[in-house]
């Protein structure tokens, strides 16, 4: 029992310093800090309590030995207290996003909005993985176009209240991430708080699939997130949505592509399928995006993924000067250099943790500062105090305070839709 008290010491300690300084230097140790992270980070709330009720039962059969298993408590102790500073911190989350907010003149909630907020809060809170709203329904696998022998599927989230012949309601394409990878994600289990919550204000939200390296290579995944948007332009109304108004999000990858919808409009290298399209979009929401594919500007974490993106994902070697313009096609931070209409560029808000150990939080702030200088639209840009890649994973304290500002958000391009 002694070596057990020992052992979890250890064990919590290094989760409670991962928490502050996660490791990014290399790719694998990024991943494992990741996952780490995002399990000890936000799931906080119960853990410490189990840490309590563990460490209170291997005292009381007896694991305090001597001077090192009383050691190993005390450093656990403290351990547990910087999970608890860890945890208060997580609730302040949603100020630097408030506060950017406020910046652009967006209107705070109504009082009854925030009431309702309040009052949702702790009953989510509570049960993290209890996702799905009860006042949502979902179709799911609805084809919206083939591609190399691939049926490309698309599941749409909207309130059972809504009727689908009112076709006035906004639109949001969603776009999972997963590195572009196969096996790195699908629709399925990504973006549902935002997506239930969104849908239950009113909105159609269309989650889709696409196809993913290293089976197709780029830009293979834009092209299908534009045939996507052509399905809603065409068959959207049926389902009681505008297809004239349509906002895109996504996280990580599913965060770069968002970002790219709203910089490649009517680009014909992007839409072949569907070249008579207009792509423009009202507006995107970047979550912890990959900006800096194959890090062109030097803000990744390191270039182990840039090179491992690079033979997965581009057919194409990033040694060869005259394959740039193929990489650059895929950077969204160089997309920005080539913008020539500046109008089509849409609202945009960009959201990164700032102790992401995936995707460095350098990428979306030169992301941001550079679409600043050409966009005539507004760029909301903030940082998340101390949170992860993926903190918004399931229903946390952090990840719900973050959703509740985003609900402003939702407010504002509701607001530019009546208009």
């Amino acid at each position: 029992m002694s070596f057990l008290l020992i052992i979890s010491s250890l064990f919590w300690s290094a989760c409670a310093w991962n928490l502050f300084r996660p490791s990014h230097h290399k790719a694998v140790i990024g991943i494992f800090s990741f996952l780490l992270g995002i399990v000890t980070g936000e799931l906080a709330l119960f853990l410490i309590p189990w840490q309590v009720l563990l460490a209170g039962l291997m005292i009381n059969a007896g694991a305090i030995t001597g001077i090192w298993t009383t050691l190993a408590l005390l450093i656990w102790f403290i351990a547990g207290v910087a999970q608890l500073v860890y945890l208060i911190n997580s609730s302040l989350s949603g100020q630097a996003l408030r506060q950017v907010l406020d910046n652009h003149q967006i209107p705070p909630l109504l009082p009854s909005e925030a009431g309702q907020q309040r009052q949702q809060f702790w009953p989510r809170v509570r049960r993290p993985f209890a996702i799905r709203l009860n006042g949502v329904r979902c179709e799911k696998d609805v084809v919206y176009g083939e591609a190399d022998g691939e049926t490309l599927k698309l599941d749409i989230y909207q309130s059972r209240t809504q009727q689908d012949d009112q076709s006035s309601a906004p639109v949001m394409l969603y776009i999972h991430g997963g590195g572009l990878l196969e096996q790195g994600g699908t629709k399925k289990g990504q973006g549902l708080p935002l997506l239930n919550e969104f849908a239950q204000r009113g909105w159609v939200c269309v989650s889709i699939d696409y196809r993913l390296s290293p089976t197709h290579k780029w830009p293979a995944h834009l092209i299908d997130c534009k045939a996507a948007l052509q399905w809603i332009k065409k068959n959207i109304s049926d389902y009681g949505g505008d297809p004239d108004f349509v906002i895109t999000a996504g996280d990580s990858a599913g965060g770069q592509l968002s970002a790219m919808m709203a910089l490649t409009a009517n680009e014909p290298q992007f839409q072949p399928r569907c070249p008579d399209l207009d792509s423009r979009i009202q507006g995107a929401l970047c979550f912890y995006g990959v900006m800096d594919f194959c890090n062109l500007f030097d803000q990744a974490h390191n270039d182990e993924l840039a090179g491992y993106s690079a033979t997965q994902i581009i057919d194409a070697s990033l040694d060869d000067p005259g394959q740039s313009a193929v990489f650059e096609s895929a950077n969204a931070i160089a997309s920005i250099n080539k913008q020539t209409d500046s109008s089509s560029i849409p609202d945009c808000a960009i959201i990164h943790g700032d102790c992401d150990s995936l995707i460095a939080i350098d990428e979306s702030t030169l992301f941001a500062e550079k679409l600043q200088q050409v966009s005539e639209n507004k760029v909301i840009y903030s940082g998340i105090p101390g949170a992860q890649h993926a903190y918004n994973m399931f229903r946390s304290i952090r990840s719900e305070l973050v959703l509740n500002e985003l609900v402003r958000l939702a407010c504002y391009f509701e607001k530019k839709h009546q208009a």
